[in-house]
């Protein structure tokens, strides 16, 4: 047996089962009537019996391929087909099928019981043979049942049900939050002697390895916006935000898609082709062949986007049943694309009042998406609208699976102190938000039903890729006045990451409050909210009664399987229609192109394989080399690399984790947190850690390593007492007396000194970002004593001088506690000259004072150094820069949280008493 059809089914089938016979039948429609059937009404069929071979015993045990088993109450029969009556008013291709049935044509009858209920299926056999075949075999393994009085679970058909075959087809469109949790999180807790639950941890691996397995990719390009239009009609070009030039990103700080053709092609596009030759022969065409380069280069292939505040009017709040504000505003977006609109055609829409979202896809590219559905929630100014869509790449000979892409347009609640009700109105817009499904279920495993459809609620996070395009609301945890001037100051947008670090929504992912798992790009733009619209507006344009924030946000989460690269995050202040500025972000997205049943028969074939591992009776076996792992020397934040192999040593698959062999996990980087306990502690670490065997034994890895003292994460204290460079202590506890003691740390000197001596360009200290190599190897002299590199004769000494720069920036922010105890910070900040300043220093630890004065005055002399290359900027700009870069270092806030955070711009015009 091994013809085409038996390898086939043979390779759907496990290791553990056995093909014993196979026979191609016919089903018809009409299945009370076969005979009368024609032979357009009927599609073929595979019936399989398969037999499995159980660990403990030879018992066999067989089934049908529909998966029903061969037991007591399993039969069949055999009978003569009744030949179809010739119908000559019927058409040629029906009357040719009569005259060609086959004389031999037998119909099979099988019948079982399914719980209760006899059900039985009647087929059209051809092929004698192996029909004879087919029945002698389900004979024997009848017979085999009825004569051994053996315990037959036939659990083992589970997997070649439908069900389970669908389950592993559905898993492309996953719940996000659980695909993005970190795999060894969502396995059950573990430690030495406790080994959690194996078997549901077999489970989650498994699913987790199936669904990464077989992808292949394909990009696409898809453009997201978010505006707040505050009530407005269209009134300005919106090409800036839809279709931004060159210059336009070099101003905003952002990068746009460059590439020669739509990422969405796989193919070659005639249609594109045609339409943009056309336009560049138009004479409404303004510098043809340069602007269409330049369109055809941040051309997307899907717009989606999303506007707020449509309608403010006492009527818009209870309904709305007009379209004319949508029908502007998609006017308005495709005249915005210029001559490029001609190629684009609105998708979709959503609107709840005052919240719309518009999907514009290329026409060309319409046929991709399917299953578009659209949803809102809350009425009113604030709530969300949503839309869904699945997206099928353009190509040839193969269907891919679909890729489920849900967009969702929100407004949430107001004002600086709602925060938390702006994070319950996320949970509560998530939960809310749900699709209806209907799926189309494939009945021909039951041929006594017909085709039905289920309806099936999914929430957002079943996706692929989810993004949220939304007007937040989260605001600035800071005072008014201290967000103006620090957007104001010197250069400007460089204090842009001081205040994202009080940003409202970057604290709430942090804390997992709100939009745990979402990524977002780093913001380099001004503030979106809130422009004047009239003359109340301070020199940046911001409304003097609001203050600035950053509350128009583009956030994303995709899964695993479609990787998403973000080329773009800006916004567009060359609109200035509203309050708000739009915002907007261009992403490409990797889809899969693996043919949709390819993909599903590999899925079920790998669950099949996989399956019954917590049920088998052998134990999973592994080889483990080395069992020793030694890291030799251990330094601060250098990564080291050592090698474990690990082989599958037994007969069935294993699922392996590491866990540690004590509640307190192991120091696998020394940061700043284990760097100042191990500082402390002796050199050596020897620790064992446990790869424990699901099902399995456990093995024993010895760690080793010899942990380098470094002078980073130390207290002020303890570096003025250290007797020489921190490499040379025979003990962590080799130090001087206190009388012995130095008045400053050496290695702040040290570099203090180099920097006084070999900067004379107050731009080298910020140079661009520092060189890691350069900084590892800074460090590693100040550890050691070592002279720092030398400059060669006409070599550039600017690396240097901002590695040096960044070493004592990380040297002073890694020390235990803060150059200026935190609580002192709300009395610096109440200090109003210069005079007031110095005397506060009396009141700073000695080891405080002499750091401060030191690197102070180091401060002061750089900001009085004249700039070659900027020679405009005076002594005060220089003083502000400085001042951004250190302040929050001297005076950085209390982890512990015992004193209250400080304004930052208090703390660098405390600071500046010094400098300036």
């Amino acid at each position: 047996m091994n013809g085409i059809m038996e390898t086939a089914v043979q390779s759907l089938l496990r290791s553990s089962e056995d093909l014993k016979a196979a026979l191609e039948v016919e089903i018809t429609q009409e299945h009370d009537d076969l005979s009368s059937s024609s032979a357009a009404d009927r599609s073929k069929r595979v019936l399989a019996i398969v037999s499995h071979r159980r660990d403990y015993v030879g018992d066999e045990e067989g089934s049908i391929e529909v998966a029903y088993p061969i037991s007591g109450s399993f039969s069949f029969s055999v009978a003569q087909a009744r030949r179809t009556t010739l119908d000559l008013r019927a058409s040629v291709g029906e009357t040719g099928a009569a005259l060609n049935q086959s004389r031999s044509e037998l119909t099979l009858t099988i019948k079982y019981e399914l719980a209760t209920e006899i059900r039985s299926h009647t087929l059209i056999a051809r092929d004698t043979r192996k029909l004879q075949s087919f029945t002698a075999e389900c004979r024997r393994l009848k017979d085999i049942f009825t004569r051994n009085e053996f315990d037959a679970e036939f659990s083992w058909l589970s997997l070649y049900t439908r069900e389970n075959s669908s389950k592993c087809a559905l898993l492309p469109a996953s719940y996000l939050r659980t695909i993005n949790t970190p795999l060894h999180t969502r396995l059950s807790p573990a430690s030495a002697g406790l080994p959690g639950d194996d078997a549901a941890d077999i489970s989650i691996v498994r699913e987790h390895w199936i669904y990464n397995k077989a992808i292949e990719e394909a990009s696409t390009g898809i453009r997201t916006g978010t505006f707040n239009v505050n009530g407005k009609m269209p009134s300005q070009d919106l090409s800036p935000w839809l279709r931004p030039t060159k210059r336009d990103s070099e101003k905003s700080g952002w990068i746009s898609p460059l590439k020669s053709i739509s990422p969405l092609d796989i193919l070659s596009n005639p249609i594109d082709k045609q339409v943009t030759s056309s336009l560049g022969a138009s004479s409404v065409t303004l510098a043809h062949e340069s602007l269409n380069n330049e369109a055809i280069t941040s051309d997307p292939d899907l717009f989606v986007l999303g506007f707020q505040e449509l309608d403010l009017s006492t009527e818009a709040l209870l309904y709305a049943t007009s379209t004319v504000k949508e029908d502007a505003w998609v006017e308005a977006i495709l005249a915005g694309l210029g001559e490029r609109g001609i190629l684009y055609e609105k998708l979709a829409s959503k609107q709840l009042v005052g919240m719309l979202i518009i999907a514009i896809a290329k026409k060309s590219r319409l046929s991709c998406f399917g299953d578009i559905q659209g949803i809102m929630g809350i009425m009113g100014n604030k709530g969300a609208t949503a839309i869904r869509m699945s997206y099928t790449p353009l190509t040839q000979e193969i269907s891919p699976s679909p890729t489920v892409l849900t967009f969702v347009n929100a407004h949430l609640a107001a004002f600086d102190e709602m925060v938390e009700r702006r994070n319950f109105d996320f949970h509560e817009l998530s939960r809310r938000l749900v699709f209806d499904q209907t799926d189309g279920l494939d009945s021909n495993s039951n041929v006594n039903t017909t085709l039905e459809s289920s309806r099936r609620i999914v929430g957002l996070f079943e996706s692929d890729v989810l993004f949220w395009m939304v007007h937040l609301n989260y605001r600035i945890d800071l005072a008014d006045g201290d967000v103006r001037e620090l957007l104001s100051s010197s250069p400007g947008t460089g204090n842009i990451p001081l205040l994202l670090k009080y940003d409202q929504l970057k604290t709430a992912i942090a804390s997992g409050k709100a939009f745990a798992k979402f990524s977002e790009r780093a913001i380099t733009h001004m503030p979106s909210y809130r422009y004047a619209s009239s003359t109340a507006e301070d020199p940046l344009g911001y409304d003097r009664k609001r203050k600035p924030a950053w509350t128009d946000r583009i956030l994303h989460m995709s899964a695993s399987n479609v990787p998403v690269t973000q080329r773009s995050y800006c916004s567009h202040p060359q609109i200035a229609m509203s309050d708000h500025r739009p915002v907007s972000a261009d992403f490409d997205l990797n889809v899969s192109t693996v043919d949709k049943q390819r993909r599903e028969i590999a899925a079920s074939k790998l669950y099949r394989e996989l399956w019954g591992v917590e049920q088998s009776s052998k134990t999973p076996k592994i080889k483990l080399q080395p069992m020793t792992l030694d890291f030799g020397k251990i330094y601060y934040m250098r990564l080291i690399r050592r090698t474990l192999s690990i082989q599958n040593d037994g007969q069935i698959p294993c699922v392996y984790r590491f866990v540690a062999s004590h509640a307190e996990q192991p120091i696998l980087f020394v940061d700043n947190s284990s760097a100042s306990r191990l500082n402390l502690a002796p050199p050596h670490l020897d620790f064992t850690l446990i790869l424990h065997t699901a099902l399995g034994k456990d093995h024993f890895i010895s760690i080793s390593g010899e942990y380098q003292n470094t002078c980073f994460a130390n207290k002020l204290t303890r570096l003025t007492r250290l007797p020489g460079p921190v490499r040379t202590m025979n003990s962590p506890n080799d130090q001087v007396s206190e009388r012995q003691s130095v008045n400053a740390p050496r290695e702040i000197m040290t570099l203090i000194n180099w920097l006084m001596t070999n900067v004379t360009d107050p731009g080298d200290l910020f140079n661009g970002p520092p060189e890691e190599t350069i900084c590892m190897n800074i460090r590693e002299c100040l550890d050691t004593g070592d002279r720092f590199p030398s400059i060669k004769s006409g070599e550039e000494h600017g690396p240097l001088a901002t590695a040096i720069t960044s070493t004592l920036v990380q040297l002073l922010d890694s020390l235990v506690d803060p150059v200026v105890p935190p609580y002192l910070h709300a009395r610096c900040l109440q200090m109003t000259s210069r005079d007031e300043a110095f005397e506060l220093l009396d009141e700073f630890p000695p080891e405080s004072v002499n750091v401060w004065i030191s690197l102070t005055a180091f401060l002061h002399y750089m900001s009085l150094q004249k700039r070659p290359s900027r020679p405009s900027m005076d002594q005060a700009d220089m003083a502000e820069r400085l001042a951004t870069v250190f302040a929050p270092v001297l005076l950085r806030d209390d982890a512990t949280g015992l004193h209250t955070p400080v304004s930052p711009v208090g703390k660098q015009k405390f600071l500046l008493r010094f400098v300036g």
